[in-house]
């Protein structure tokens, strides 16, 4: 059955959608992002008469950045584009000053492309010479071959370390051997659409190698963490999320009556169902025991499902406002 090119694409910029490019020539510091790490975020980037300007997926505020790569610039020059979906990585943001850029991951898409996060995918590799995909995710290796309208899962074994990039070979055994192997290699990788990933892959499944680009998934837990806020419709409370990388969170309340805020600390964690339980475990230094169901809504909120005790009713909603603490501050 043959796929006529516009269905191709759409079929391919679902499976994939952004886009890589590597970072440019000027050396990344070797201590960016301090001890916390380097700052991943995600969004649209735009140019605009103040230069750069970038969105975060689900944060209503564009701020400056400074691109030290050069490659977005190039990016939307080349493609004739105002604005375009990435994935960077830079300093800790300094509230009031531009953020600085440093390593360009990927970049392709529009605002749709934030709401395709390839949970539970540590990598996906795909091609469309065929058209293929490789899920490399926990619990196994998920190989679709689309010419041939078939699925494979192999068994996710340890990866080979090639120096520059990663290697899985698999047998599965039944009533019929299927062998595979996976190398994800870290360079740079443009499909026939002009999008470019982070790293190029190769498959070789049962003899035949299938070659394609590749790159990280599981953008909801590594975007999820950073700075939430919400207010009652009265406005006589105030409550701050701080949902950190480490799995640990922290909520603050002000009920502005000149009373001390409430502090409470917990846990997060995410559910197979895609949904995430908080477990507040303290509150202003006093053993507290409350579990809390929340769900993300489209516009990146965390939203409350069914009653809790601290926070009433469901559909109480929580709005992401920044990175992480780790990644904040007010002067360098």
């Amino acid at each position: 059955m043959k796929i006529k090119n516009y269905s191709l694409y759409r079929l391919f910029a679902w499976l994939f959608l952004p886009v890589f490019l590597l970072m440019g020539c000027q050396t990344v510091p070797s201590d960016l992002g301090g001890d916390s790490g380097p700052l991943f975020r995600r969004g649209i980037v735009v140019q605009s008469e103040n230069g750069l300007e970038f969105q975060p997926c689900y944060v209503k505020k564009n701020e400056i950045i400074e691109d030290h790569t050069g490659r977005l610039n190039r990016y939307l020059e080349r493609k004739n584009l105002h604005a375009v979906y990435a994935e960077l990585s830079g300093d800790t943001y300094v509230i009031g000053e531009p953020w600085s850029v440093w390593q360009v991951h990927m970049i392709g898409g529009n605002t749709v492309t934030c709401g395709h996060e390839l949970p539970g995918n540590t990598f996906r590799a795909a091609g469309d010479r065929p058209l293929w995909v490789a899920d490399v995710r926990e619990k196994g290796i998920f190989v679709q071959n689309y010419a041939e309208l078939s699925q494979i899962v192999f068994s996710r074994t340890k990866a080979l370390q090639l120096g520059k990039g990663y290697e899985w070979t698999s047998r599965m055994r039944g009533g019929e051997n299927n062998n595979l192997t996976l190398r994800l290699l870290f360079e740079t990788c443009r499909d026939r659409f002009g999008i470019e990933y982070e790293y190029r892959s190769e498959m070789v499944l049962n003899g035949k190698q299938f070659d394609g680009c590749a790159r990280k998934g599981d953008l909801d837990l590594r975007s999820l963490p950073g700075l939430y806020t919400a207010s009652s419709s009265g406005g006589n409370r105030f409550v701050t999320l701080e949902l950190m990388s480490d799995g640990s969170l922290e909520f603050s309340q002000d009920y502005r009556n000149g009373q001390s805020v409430i502090i409470q600390k917990g846990s997060w964690q995410k559910l197979e169902s895609g949904k995430f339980v908080f477990h507040v475990t303290e509150s202003d230094g006093r053993a507290e025991n409350e579990v809390m169901l929340f769900e993300r809504d489209r516009r990146g909120g965390l939203v409350l499902k069914g009653y809790s005790s601290l926070y009433g009713a469901a559909g109480f909603r929580l709005e992401k406002k920044g990175p992480e603490k780790k990644h904040r501050s007010f002067n360098r």
